[in-house]
């Protein structure tokens, strides 16, 4: 066992808000609470200016550091304060075993995902509706920041992929927008 992963098992036990460095891949910290993690993945509630901002998986092997600090005890405090801390899904059960498994079940639930390829030469943003999930990529059909669809699906090998993201405001607002839409249309 790595000793991040061990940190953020201990993290998930105690439902801190930790940060999350991934060198090489991001220059910024990631703030969240940690609700699942596997020798693969560590799924969390992202947090960003103390606003819940959807829930953000990342690759078990990217991070390289896990930070506990008396800001981030501060801002928990804050957080829950504010009742936002009620809304954090702990003790749900995601199943992090792998990309395929945790993509499957987030699917189910939220629309739209963010599909990042951060590492290497390959550095993909996309952020559609997931079409197949089989074998050993996904399918999905995305748009671009215009709002405009892509004429053919992207397959992305899930060895490429480094983050995933669901139920953010990014992809909420552009949901509603593609709802209004559709209403519209009617």
């Amino acid at each position: 066992m790595t000793p991040q992963k061990q940190q953020l098992e201990q993290h998930l036990e105690d439902r801190d808000l930790v940060s999350i460095y991934r060198t090489g891949i991001d220059d910024s910290q990631i703030q969240g609470f940690v609700l699942a993690v596997s020798s693969e993945l560590v799924l969390i509630q992202y947090v960003y200016d103390f606003r819940l901002d959807g829930l953000m998986a990342l690759r078990t092997e990217d991070i390289t550091q896990v930070e506990l600090t008396a800001t981030n005890s501060l801002q928990k405090q804050l957080i829950f304060e504010e009742g936002l801390g009620a809304q954090v899904p702990f003790g749900f059960e995601f199943d992090v075993r792998s990309w395929p498994a945790l993509i499957a079940q987030l699917s189910l639930r939220h629309a739209l995902m963010i599909v990042e390829c951060e590492a290497g030469e390959l550095n993909e943003f996309l952020i559609g509706w997931v079409v197949q999930i089989e074998g050993d990529s996904l399918q999905i059909e995305h748009f671009t920041g215009a709002g405009n669809w892509a004429d053919t699906l992207s397959v992305v090998s899930y060895g490429d992929i480094t983050c995933c993201q669901v139920g953010n405001n990014y992809a909420n607002v552009y949901q509603r927008h593609f709802e209004r839409l559709a209403g519209a249309l009617h």
